[in-house]
């Protein structure tokens, strides 16, 4: 399995005390994942699920193009944020399925656009100071974000509503624990 989507994983679990389970078995190549979603394959990250009467099957596609991008000395953040966008989703869906739970979309792109921002902030993606690192990180993933789908359509709104959301809690986060003021 790739180092990077590991250490991601490894990341989520350590921050939501979760057990670790193999993500390997669960990748999908290209042709997997283009054979069930088409072309919806082009976002980069597809969590594939498909529920029957014996339970839920999930596969994960993450491009191979982010995870080579993510083994170099120097990744680009937008590789780093679609890989933990599939793997936040593989965890999220796992953890709620063990639990006899159901799971919403919305609920999967909230945590997603959570999870990218608390894994980003602990990986330091080469900024100094925590404080920084984390404004810097919440501009990149809440502000100057592009959506591919279309305002006003379903899975326009899901993106908008989930990041406005994701926008919000990031920020008390960061009230809460990152920024650390001067009691003198």
């Amino acid at each position: 399995m790739s180092r990077a989507l590991h250490r991601i994983q490894a990341q989520l679990a350590r921050l939501y005390d979760l057990d670790v389970i193999d993500l390997e078995p669960f990748l999908c190549d290209e042709e997997a994942a283009r054979a069930v979603v088409g072309d919806g394959i082009a976002r980069g990250e597809v969590l594939l699920v498909a529920e029957d009467k014996d339970g839920i099957s999930v596969g994960l596609y993450v491009a191979p193009e982010a995870i080579a991008e993510l083994e170099t000395d120097d990744p680009a953040f937008e590789a780093f944020s679609l890989a933990a966008e599939g793997v936040s989703h593989f965890v999220y869906l796992l953890f709620r399925a063990t639990n006899d739970e159901s799971v919403s979309q919305l609920e999967l792109e909230l945590q997603a656009e959570v999870d990218k921002y608390a894994t980003a902030l602990l990986e330091g993606w080469g900024m100094r100071a925590i404080q920084e690192r984390s404004r810097s990180l919440r501009r990149k993933l809440f502000d100057e974000v592009e959506f591919i789908d279309e305002s006003g359509t379903v899975e326009g709104e899901r993106y908008r509503i989930a990041s406005r959301a994701a926008a919000r809690y990031a920020a008390h986060l960061e009230r809460r624990y990152v920024v650390v003021e001067d009691l003198a």
